[in-house]
């Protein structure tokens, strides 16, 4: 790749607070054209219309995907229409008004201290219990927000507790009071076994504190109300959102009312308003300058190219969860072996996402980005208004990330005669790294919307290039199958396990272990 043979611009694009530039890729803007003829992008473009229309695009488990209709108050408000969205004879789109007025109210309630304990005083904690995509959206959600000094100041002091590992839990409740703790239980099947066992605990740690206070505390995020009244909560604090609202695209929801109560409504609506511009802009937008389809062609033509990994770093610390999040929407969503058709694919069907916030990653991995012989793709993202007032530590973050761009695209010391020079090709890095660039105007819920809708839509668009389905993990479900299987063959339980080494790891290192001890 020739850098001085490109038009600089040829590939940026624009929309609301969200810009992207793309001249650091390994095509040209021939290819782009080319796309938008293709046969390629009329199915992207079926399918993106079947998205928003209520058609069946999970064919595995025979659903739509409506997580969009999470965000349809938004844009109602964005495009002045109303519409509809019937799924099995039932409007998601009225539910969701119904479920989002429902929230504020609520919401409102325990913000201004109306909502009380059984002793009648304002509740001071809020405990989050899920896992996946209930957990990993309000944990991003809630690190962005309480850096962002909004103009709400959080009402609760809030816990997290996804993993079954009680370690997470005694350090969560350790840092609450059981009295004052709301606890919010998000499972969309609500059988969720980690987060049903979690609850347990907190159903002992509830009423130790006295019998009164669990009725009052309890409230759940699930598409299965019913199965939450049964398990103990008032049907009056369960907020429902669809079955066909996939877990890890699930954060615009009721999955996130934790959110709301820390951090207000006006925030969180905020943060569906940059969503809705995005879902706008895909509808609207033909594929030259759609920017969740142009990530995606970059994404595919790499892939087809051997680049197989995606290197992902934030140019700002309040991003720091960003990575953990994105690797659950994107790997979990492509993260698959056969097509709709059940034809094996012959390549991964998306790059391994990783990374980490910069200028932290310039000192750890780069080093191998910059010089080894692994094949990756790299995407800074840049906040260019910072929320201080120390204008060189801005300059001097805003310099590396320029700096590292233009580094992975051009290398250093490649010429025939420098690579045959040992005492100086050891300074040698290839270059070519395919880059793109994103750029935030500012970090706020409207534009950390924006972000995350453009990944969910970048995520749609890849699979739909390559006819997959992004919305079923059933790898995910062997894991807890088995699981399940082996509960009574770890200590204290001593049922055999069917398979060899699995019985041989549990004989030695956990029975004979103990007699070790």
């Amino acid at each position: 790749m020739n850098e001085t043979a490109l038009k600089p611009g040829f590939l940026s694009r624009s929309v609301g607070p969200l810009h992207i530039n793309l001249d650091r890729q390994l095509y040209g803007e021939g290819h782009v054209q080319s796309f938008q003829l293709s046969e390629a992008n009329q199915s992207l473009s079926a399918f993106n219309q079947k998205l928003f229309e209520g058609g069946v695009v999970n064919p595995t488990e025979n659903r739509p995907a409506s997580h969009w209709a999470l965000r349809s108050t938004a844009h109602t408000e964005q495009t002045g229409q109303s519409a509809q969205l019937m799924i099995n004879g039932r409007d998601e789109l009225v539910l969701v008004r119904q479920v989002q007025n429902h929230m504020e109210a609520f919401v409102e309630e325990v913000r201004s201290g109306r909502y009380t304990t059984p002793d009648g005083v304002p509740y001071e904690n809020l405990l989050h219990l899920g896992i996946g995509g209930s957990d990993l959206g309000p944990r991003l959600l809630n690190d962005v927000f309480a850096k962002l000094e909004l103009a709400e100041a959080p009402a609760l002091n809030i816990q997290f507790a996804a993993n079954v590992d009680f370690h997470e839990m005694k350090a969560a409740l350790a840092a609450l009071n059981p009295k004052t703790t709301l606890v919010v239980i998000a499972s969309k099947s609500f059988s969720t076994r980690e987060t049903l066992h979690n609850a347990q605990h907190i159903f002992k740690w509830l009423d130790a504190a006295g019998p009164q206070y669990r009725a009052k505390a309890l409230v759940a995020a699930t598409c299965k109300p019913s199965k939450a009244v049964e398990f103990g909560v008032d049907p009056q604090r369960v907020f429902e959102f669809s079955e066909s609202v996939g877990g890890r695209y699930s954060l615009w929801g009721p999955v996130s009312i934790g959110i709301r109560m820390v951090h207000g409504n006006a925030a969180f609506n905020e943060l569906l308003k940059g969503a809705a511009l995005i879902d706008q802009h895909v509808r609207e937008s033909e594929a030259s300058q759609c920017i969740p389809t142009l990530l995606a062609m970059s994404d595919l033509y790499n892939l087809e190219h051997g680049v197989a990994s995606l290197m992902l770093s934030p140019y700002d610390s309040r991003l720091s969860l960003l990575s953990p999040y994105l690797q659950q929407l994107w790997m979990e969503s492509l993260g698959k072996g056969v097509d709709k058709n059940g034809k094996v694919l012959n390549k991964p069907a998306c790059p391994i996402l990783w990374g980490d916030v910069g200028t932290n990653g310039q000192h750890a991995f780069f080093q191998m980005l910059h010089q080894s012989r692994i094949a990756s793709s790299v995407e800074l993202i840049v906040v260019v208004h910072p929320n201080h007032d120390e204008v060189q530590s801005h300059q001097v973050l805003l310099s590396h990330a320029l700096a590292q761009s233009e580094a992975f695209s051009v290398g250093r010391l490649n010429a025939e005669t420098e690579l045959n020079n040992p005492e100086i090709n050891f300074r040698s890095c290839p270059g070519k790294r395919p880059v793109q660039m994103v750029f935030l105007d500012s970090l706020t819920p409207y534009s950390l919307g924006a972000l995350l809708c453009m990944w969910e839509h970048r995520t749609a668009a890849l699979a739909a290039l390559q006819n997959i389905n992004p919305f079923d993990q059933w790898g995910v479900e062997l894991g807890k199958g088995i699981a399940e299987q082996l509960e009574q063959s770890v200590p204290p339980g001593h049922a055999p396990a069917e398979n060899p080494v699995t019985a041989h790891l549990i004989e030695h290192f956990l029975y004979q272990a103990g007699t070790r001890e």
